[in-house]
């Protein structure tokens, strides 16, 4: 309800501010959660409240950040091979309270999503060294799905010291049996990685991974 209540607001606004050529506000409020592409919805975004971005069942890229900006929505994206941002560009053409449209020339996050519910995997990874990791050190952190294989995939640059937190969304997915594996490593030398899969249950508790020093 509030929700419908919320869009309805925003597109009087719009319509409001388009007669008297003022800016409309951007409906970032409207915009917060999970979207999966129709018709299959099986991809799509989690667009989180702290500007944050994770994407849906597409493993091979990671989500860094997005913003609602002059009609637009933009989604900062990269994968664990570049870690250097793309940000897209997507028109917001319609927005209702499960639905929204975007478009894109030639860009596979256009099209028209249903809103969706995400869960999580959520934790924090350490390691016993006493030592600070380079300036150009990245973390990658995978989550796996039994049977099915990689299932989301969180590429960033470490910066600061351990812990260091992480977080993975996925599409529920009744019964399914996941496990999490990490690793920091830079462009020339692997530095820690986890020894073992770790089992990780959407939206259980927070996971801590222990990493061991690359030999």
């Amino acid at each position: 309800m509030r929700a419908t209540r919320a869009a309805a607001r925003w597109l009087v606004a719009v319509t409001v501010l388009a007669g008297c050529g003022r800016t409309p506000p951007e409906p970032r409020g409207e915009l917060y959660g999970a979207w999966l592409r129709e018709p299959e919805l099986a991809q799509g975004f989690e667009l989180r409240r702290d500007g944050t971005l994770a994407l849906l069942g597409q493993p091979a890229r990671s989500g860094l950040a997005w913003n609602a900006s002059h009609g637009e929505l933009l989604l900062s994206t990269n994968d664990a091979s570049h870690l250097e941002s793309r940000v897209v560009h997507l028109l917001i053409a319609s927005l209702e309270p499960a639905r929204l449209e975007l478009k894109a020339a030639d860009e596979p996050l256009a099209g028209r999503y249903r809103r969706a519910q995400a869960q999580h995997v959520r934790g924090v990874l350490t390691y016993r060294e006493r030592m600070a990791l380079p300036p150009d050190a990245r973390v990658v952190v995978e989550l796996t799905r039994a049977g099915v294989g990689l299932a989301a995939t969180q590429a960033f640059v470490a910066h600061g010291e351990v812990p260091i937190a992480f977080e993975l969304s996925v599409v529920p997915q009744p019964g399914a049996i996941y496990q999490v594996t990490a690793r920091i490593d830079d462009r020339e030398r692997s530095w820690f990685a986890s020894p073992d899969p770790v089992p990780a249950t959407p939206d259980g508790e927070a996971l801590e991974l222990l990493l061991v020093r690359a030999r």
